[in-house]
């Protein structure tokens, strides 16, 4: 039997949505800082639809920005979608564009929706004799499915499909493909605001439909319906059910001529194609275009303003790999590294702890398209069991021999993605790393720190290629430990891929930080901060472990004594921890006013138990029971679970690219969030004590920094002439905002200046400082009014800082560190001031975050050159800790001090206080 020819027409606005929301995590965006998302996901689903439909004919379809049949019908309808983000409106046109470049005509009629214009047309294609595909997410369409016509949805990746035929249907949604107009009429469907059956959902609707097909005959036997129940909800939503199905089902017959001999599918324009690429950098598609059109290779080149830049394409069958696993193959590799300026290189282990990995390779890149993987057996014991497995590779205390003046060279540049993890798992066999000159993923965080920074996503985002995933390599369940089992063809391949990449990325990123003239913050405060921060992981703290047992135990009693108040309070005894029981207590029995509702019911969490005070006493006692339940679990009983049973200390693990101001964050503990402002938060930090009776801790803090700091980026004179006086800067704002003598501000007028003080920073309105103060908005008003009265630079910052971000598209900090903000010229209001404030707290946040790194480079590099016993062991937002030997106290408390104050200089004096204790605490 002869095959039917294949029509296919694509939902092209329902694709661009998912394809844009498919990268909302991480937006692709080109070197001129273009979204490019939307384009690229829709351009890749064009690619896969063409290679697995193979049609013969096919269209496209928009949406018309006119209201529809079904608006007039019902005004609500579609009425709670958001606007298009600002964002995905240019890209829109750009697929245009992509489309009508691919000689695809595309289809639009005012009044009509995409979905009336495929179903007229798919329709049309099945009474010529065609097969019939079309493309949407939208599960409305299943309705059009026949034997003649199917359905294909766009998988979870841009690079999937799915096909919906009759069988599929049946076995997913458990009716035929005609049935979903029911369906929907009675579940409804909340992304278009239709609104079915009030209280019946899928498990109701479901076996009505099976039993009795159409909503038609639903109603025509309500009295066969067991549950009294459904039939209540049924007579109620009567006329719901058939406005739905109105506004479920497509229409077919649309007035609107679909002209087959225009949609006969053709090769593209390939100079409108090469051109478009080229302009949105999608350098890898020309691999894709070439594999669906053979024969026209010789018309597609993607090119490039700058020939330059052609390590941006990457050709898995340009690549040489090449495995080493013995001797003489290490050292003739070895020789040759030498004798380069640079080379990119990458650890393969079995543990992402480098203090315990085993090293199962290295791989070395000198150049694109080439890269080395030396195959190491990390076990010391040779035995029968690794025979067969690891004696085919280089022995560890070979690959050390060989390899460690290579990357002890300081004449040598080194470069890799994660340089920490790398430099780690070398220094822990025996091998330091001088010279560590680039890394890639915190190239990618200087120049956008809201991107993810993963190798996958940047080889995805610069080079257009899907690296091999791990998982390939050794199975779903990423046990690390598997890589030894791996074979070493697969293993090479995944590894050298790995370095080879990150060359490639060096070359793009290396460029691209000179464009926007990041240099500095790369160089000077990135890069060379990751050795500091390998080094102070690997030194970690010790804990007193009794004095945590002992606090838990205090902390147990606590919680028993507020359990017992709280149950008095709500007059039984109940779940505090469930969420559910919870509710039930404040807002049935006790009849609290909520403030915000879930899914689940009112919001019971920390911020809704803030604003519930006052209204009953039990709110007091819960927060309490939340402080000390937090303070236990995560820090009495958990620090103690951390320490490593080797070193018998804790080693946190500091991450440079998380937070987007440039502040770091840590992990196993989590350092930034140990509680300083309550007394009972204070505690923890006791547990924190040096190594011995002959070390102390040593804590040196910036004192209000970001005040400072705004004071010098504003030049207000006020504030300046306070800090070079060296007043109380809080008591100092108190007696100007409140029009007092100093002498007369009362310790709650300099909480309240604190309150104003740090809110500015952080852009705080007269909503936010009523709620922090307790006060009325018209008071908030008034003290917000008076301080800008008072300090008029400071508004003409807080002013310029926004008009600078509007104008740029993103804050910086005084060295040129940037944050973006793509939406702070956003039509939404809520999105628009939270970009606002992060334009003023930005250049404030982020400078302290520079100078901190800057002191922590400049201190560390004086420790290892006074080879002083005292490490520097903790960093916390504007702190440093170090395990200080008592011998060396004289001469490093000055020489810290002064680095600190001095690593940025200020218009206005920087103040690093210093302390010294048997524990954390005392010297804080």
């Amino acid at each position: 039997m002869k095959e039917k020819k294949k029509f296919v027409f694509i939902d092209a606005l329902s694709l661009a949505y998912k394809a844009y929301f498919a990268f909302i995590s991480h937006p692709l965006i080109n070197s001129k800082g273009v979204p490019t998302s939307a384009i690229y996901g829709f351009v890749n689903q064009l690619f896969k639809i063409i290679e697995d439909t193979k049609p013969d004919y096919i269209a496209v379809a928009f949406d018309s920005h006119e209201k529809t049949f079904r608006h007039e019908r019902y005004e609500a309808y579609k009425s709670s979608r958001q606007e298009m983000p600002d964002d995905m409106i240019p890209q829109i046109e750009k697929i245009k564009e992509v489309i009508n470049a691919f000689n695809i005509p595309i289809y639009i009629l005012p009044g009509y929706e995409a979905d009336d214009l495929i179903g007229t047309a798919v329709k049309k294609a099945e009474a010529k004799g065609l097969e019939a595909i079309a493309v949407t997410p939208d599960k409305d369409y299943v309705q059009l499915i026949t034997d003649n016509i199917k359905i294909v949805k766009p998988g979870k990746s841009t690079n999937e499909i799915q096909i919906l035929d009759k069988e599929r249907v049946l076995k997913e949604y458990g009716f035929e493909p005609e049935r979903m107009i029911d369906y929907l009429a009675l579940v409804g469907d909340a992304s278009d605001d239709i609104p079915g059956v009030k209280g019946i959902g899928p498990k109701t609707a479901l076996p009505l439909i099976q039993q009795f097909g159409t909503i038609e005959n639903i109603y025509a036997n309500l009295d066969k319906i067991e549950k009294a129940s459904v039939v209540k909800k049924l007579e109620a939503g009567r006329e719901n059910a058939f406005l739905s199905k109105e506004l479920a089902t497509i229409k077919l017959d649309v007035p609107f001529e679909m002209n087959f001999e225009e949609a006969k599918f053709t090769p593209p324009d390939f100079e409108r194609v090469n051109k478009l690429f080229a302009e949105l950098e999608f350098k890898n598609f020309g691999e894709k275009l070439l594999k669906l059109f053979p024969a026209h290779g010789k018309d597609f080149n993607v090119s490039t303003e700058n020939h330059e830049e052609k390590f941006f394409e990457f050709k898995k069958s340009e690549t040489h790999y090449h495995l080493i696993t013995n001797v003489d193959e290490a050292r003739k590799l070895a020789e040759e590294l030498k004798h380069q300026e640079l080379f990119v290189f990458d650890t393969e282990t079995d543990n992402l702890n480098y203090l315990k990995a085993k090293l199962a390779g290295v791989s070395f890149a000198l150049r694109e398209g080439e890269a080395y993987f030396v195959a190491i057996n990390p076990f010391e014991i040779r035995t029968s069991l690794f025979d067969n497995a690891l004696n085919d590779r280089l022995p560890l205390e070979e690959f050390v021999k060989i390899f460690k003046s290579v990357f002890e060279d300081e004449k040598i540049k080194k470069v890799c993605q994660n340089g920490k993890y790398d430099i780690g798992v070398l220094r822990t066999n025996g091998i330091e790393v001088n010279n560590f000159y680039f890394d890639t993923m915190l190239a990618s965080y200087v120049l956008d720190p809201d991107q993810k920074h993963g190798m996958d996503e940047l080889a995805r985002t610069y080079l257009h290629y899907s690296p091999i995933p791990i998982t390939e390599i050794i199975g779903n369940k990423k046990n690390a430990k598997a890589i030894f089992d791996v074979e070493l063809e697969k293993l090479k391949d995944y590894a050298a891929e790995d370095s080879d990449i990150t060359f490639r990325l060096y070359k793009i990123l290396k460029k691209r930080l000179q464009e926007e003239k990041l240099e500095k913050v790369a160089y000077e405060i990135e890069f060379p901060l990751a050795p500091v921060l390998e080094q102070m992981e690997r030194n970690g703290i010790r804990l007193d472990v009794e004095s945590l047992k002992a606090f838990s135990k205090e902390l147990e009693t606590m919680l028993e004594n507020f359990s017992r108040q709280i149950y008095n309070m709500a007059g039984t005894t109940f779940n505090i921890n469930s969420t559910k029981q919870l509710q039930e207590i404040l807002f049935n029995k006790l009849g609290l006013k909520p403030t915000k509702k879930t899914k689940t019911g009112y919001s019971t969490d920390a911020r809704s138990l803030e604003s519930l005070r006052g209204q009953h006493d039990i709110i007091e006692v819960l927060l309490n029971y939340r402080q000390v339940s937090k303070l236990k679990s995560t820090y009495a009983d958990a620090l103690p679970k951390l320490i490593d049973p080797e070193t018998q200390r804790v080693h946190t693990t500091y991450n440079q690219t998380v937070a987007s101001t440039g502040r770091l964050s840590s992990l196993d503990p989590n350092l930034q969030n140990i509680p300083i402002r309550t007394e009972l938060g204070r505690e923890i930090r006791k547990a924190f004590i040096p190594t011995d009776e002959n070390y102390v801790i040593l804590s040196a803090d910036y004192s209000q920094i970001e005040l400072r700091i705004m004071a010098s980026i504003c030049e207000d004179e006020y504030l300046i002439e306070a800090f070079k006086r060296g007043e109380d800067i809080h008591r100092h704002t108190a007696a100007l905002v409140f029009e007092v003598s100093p002498e007369e501000v009362t310790p709650e007028m300099r909480r309240k200046a604190k309150e104003v003080n740090f809110g500015i920073l952080y852009g705080i309105g007269a909503f936010g400082l009523k709620t922090r103060l307790g006060i009325s908005q018209t008071h908030a008003q008034e003290i917000i009014d008076t301080y800008f009265k008072t300090f008029k630079n400071v508004k003409a910052f807080i002013d310029e800082a926004i008009r600078k971000a509007r104008e740029k598209g993103y804050a910086e900090t005084l060295l040129g560190r940037r944050r973006y903000l793509r939406n702070i010229n956003s039509k939404n209001r809520t999105v628009r001031q939270f970009e606002e404030r992060v334009a003023i707290n930005m250049p404030i946040q982020g400078t302290a975050a520079d100078m901190i790194k800057l002191a922590m480079i400049k201190i560390h590099e004086e420790l290892k050159k006074r080879r002083t016993k005292t490490k520097m062991v903790l960093q916390v937002h504007d702190e440093l800790v170090f395990d200080a030997h008592k011998d060396e106290l004289e001469e490093l408390k000055p020489l810290i001090k002064q680095i600190m104050e001095e690593a940025l200089p200020l218009n206005v004096p920087v103040i690093a206080d210093l302390g010294i204790g048997k524990n954390w605490l005392e010297a804080h």
